[in-house]
C-alpha cells in the first residue's frame, strides 16, 4: 500500500452536494471511519483508504457517482459499464475515442471530443447544457479518467498541460498529485487535457479477468494505482520509505543514484518538489497513517519517520496539519483506529489465559 495522505478540502468537496441535498454527512464520515471534527481542520488530512471508502459510500448513498456536481446524475454502476466496454480497445487511442463516445450517448458529466494534432492530442471537456461546474467536478472527472487509463495500459500517461475554466483554487498545491508534471493552466475558457500523440498507440494490457479484481475497489485502486514510478520523485521517495528510522541527506541519495547532488535537485524541481519538502511530506504521510490505523505510542511513531526527539516530531506535525499528534488522534478516538485496538485485546477469560 502506498503512502499517501489526502486533504481534507476533498473530504468536504465529496460532502458538500450531498449535504445540500439533506444526507447526514457525520453518518457517513463515520461509516468511512472518518473523525467527523476532521471536516473542519483545514490542515487534517486522511489516508487512501479513508477517502475512498467515503467517496463510495456517498455516491451510492446519493446514486451518482458525480456527486451531485453535474446537472443530472450518473447513478451507480455507470463507471463499470463503461469499464467493461473500454477494456475490450486495442490500444489507448480507440480506449478514449470509446470513452467520448460513451458519454456523448448516456448525455451525462461532460462531452469529451478528442482533437487530434501533428504531435499531440487534446481532450477537450465541456459539461452538458450551460451550467458552470464547481472545481471539483472537473477534478474529479479528469483525475479518474487519466487514472484509469494508465490502469488500462500499465504505464505513465504524462499529461503535458491541463487547462481549467476557474481561477486557481486554495488547494493548487495538490494538483502536483492529481497531474503530475502537467502545466495546469487556470481561468481559461475551457477544459483540455493535452498529451504526446505517439502514447495513442500503447497497447491495452489490461483483460476482463484484472478489470473483475479493479472493480472491487475501483475508486482505492485509482488513487494508489501509480505508474509514474521513473519519475525522480517517486525513486527518491521510495528509497527514504525504507529508510524513515535514519533519512539520508540529498547528497548520499544522490550517491544511491549514481548522479551529482545538483542533478537530482534539479530534476526535482522541474518535477514541482524540493528534497526537504518531499522528506516532510512522507513522514507526514507515514505518520497520520500510524495514528488512524494503530495504537502505537506517539514516541515509538516519532521515531518511525525519522525523529530521534517526540518533541520535534509533535512540533513538525503541528506544522504540517494544525494540531499535535495527541490532538489528531483524540479526534478520531473510538472512531479509526479504536475499533482495531478493541480487536486486538482478549476478550474472554480462556484467552487472558493462554497468554
Amino acid at each position: 500500500m502506498q503512502e499517501i495522505s489526502i486533504s481534507s478540502y476533498f473530504l468536504r468537496a465529496v460532502l458538500k452536494q450531498a449535504a445540500a441535498q439533506g444526507a447526514n454527512t457525520q453518518q457517513l464520515l463515520s461509516r468511512a471511519n472518518i473523525p467527523p471534527r476532521l471536516l473542519g481542520k483545514s490542515g487534517a488530512r486522511v489516508t487512501a483508504e479513508q477517502f475512498a471508502s467515503l467517496q463510495t459510500i456517498t455516491m451510492r448513498e446519493m446514486n451518482d457517482e458525480l456527486l451531485g456536481y453535474c446537472g443530472h446524475p450518473q447513478k451507480s454502476g455507470t463507471w463499470i459499464i463503461l469499464n467493461h466496454w473500454l477494456i475490450h480497445a486495442q490500444n489507448l487511442g480507440q480506449a478514449l475515442k470509446r470513452f467520448c463516445h460513451f458519454y456523448e450517448v448516456i448525455e451525462r458529466g461532460f462531452k469529451a471530443k478528442l482533437d487530434l494534432r501533428e504531435n499531440h492530442v487534446t481532450i477537450l471537456f465541456r459539461p452538458w447544457g450551460e451550467e458552470t461546474l464547481e472545481p471539483y467536478a472537473y477534478e474529479l472527472f479528469l483525475f479518474c479518467l487519466h487514472r484509469f487509463a494508465c490502469w488500462l495500459i500499465e504505464d505513465n500517461l504524462p499529461v503535458k498541460q491541463v487547462t481549467l475554466p476557474y481561477s486557481q483554487p486554495e488547494q493548487v498545491d495538490e494538483y502536483r498529485a492529481l497531474f503530475p508534471r502537467a502545466e495546469c493552466v487556470f481561468e481559461q475558457s475551457d477544459c483540455r487535457m493535452v498529451f504526446d500523440r505517439d502514447l495513442l498507440d500503447k497497447p491495452i494490457k489490461q483483460t476482463p479477468e484484472t478489470l473483475a479484481h479493479f472493480l472491487q475497489q475501483p475508486l482505492l485502486n485509482i488513487l494508489i494505482n501509480d505508474y509514474n514510478q521513473q519519475s525522480w520523485t517517486a525513486k527518491t521517495r521510495a528509497l527514504l520509505r525504507d529508510s524513515l528510522d535514519d533519512l539520508q541527506s540529498l547528497d548520499e541519495v544522490a550517491k544511491q543514484f549514481g548522479v551529482h547532488p545538483k542533478t537530482l535537485r534539479r530534476s526535482l524541481k522541474m518535477e514541482g518538489i524540493g528534497y526537504s519538502e518531499l522528506k516532510s511530506q512522507l513522514r507526514r504521510d507515514v505518520a497520520i497513517r500510524h495514528l488512524t490505523r494503530t495504537a502505537d505510542p506517539i514516541e515509538k511513531i516519532a521515531i518511525l519517520v525519522g525523529f530521534s526527539e517526540s518533541c520535534t516530531f509533535i512540533r513538525a506535525f503541528k506544522k504540517w496539519t494544525g494540531v499535535t499528534p495527541s490532538s489528531y488522534r483524540k479526534l478520531g478516538e473510538g472512531e479509526v483506529f479504536g475499533e482495531a485496538k478493541k480487536a486486538s485485546e482478549p476478550n474472554t477469560k480462556s484467552e487472558l489465559k493462554q497468554k
